[in-house]
């Protein structure tokens, strides 16, 4: 029986979410529909609500795995530190191989893609602000909007332009990015 949560059941879901990659190939995100998922995994309407609320619950939960992705990625690379090209590099491979999700990700996205990690990505801005002498949580904060903000926006120019550039010249334009206070 297909169960929530057994394998049968994420097996589906991968299905669907597959073909919603595969449409985002070819179809803009505003033109993509439940009924065309369906037609393209060849599942019911019924089938799709059971494992998801709507499309945009859908992109959310496969944000979801690929954030999971990414950070067990970076259990391996114990040598990699925060803001450092290397890690941004390994970041950028990892965009690349899910352009097609991310393009739409960023397009849709209404907060930052760091949300997941805000809180230990806060404290490393703030401890290093601190260590500048910044205190004011407030001032601090500017810094992390605007590391987040730029990050963001190089990402999805990145994507937007198909991943022309080589992932080392765009982790190098990130980490001449960042404010020396944050390095």
């Amino acid at each position: 029986m297909n169960t929530k949560n057994n394998q049968r059941f994420r097996e589906t879901e991968i299905h669907m979410e597959a073909a919603m990659l595969k449409l985002l190939k070819n179809t803009e995100f505003e033109k993509i529909t439940v009924k065309k998922i369906c037609e393209t995994a060849e599942v019911n309407r019924s089938t799709f609500y059971a494992h998801f609320i709507d499309i945009y619950d859908m992109l959310n939960k496969m944000e979801t795995a690929l954030h999971r992705e990414l950070l067990e990625g970076y259990k391996d690379k114990k040598d990699y530190s925060l803001f450092s090209e290397k890690s941004f590099i390994y970041f950028l491979e990892h965009i690349k191989k899910h352009k097609y999700f991310y393009k739409i990700n960023l397009q849709t996205r209404k907060t930052f893609p760091l949300s997941q990690g805000y809180e230990p990505l806060w404290n490393i801005i703030k401890s290093r602000c601190q260590q500048a002498g910044i205190t004011d949580d407030e001032e601090i904060m500017y810094y992390f909007i605007s590391f987040q903000a730029g990050f963001t926006m190089i990402l999805k120019h990145w994507v937007d332009t198909d991943c022309l550039i080589k992932e080392n010249e765009v982790a190098a334009i990130i980490k001449n990015s960042i404010p020396n206070i944050l390095t």
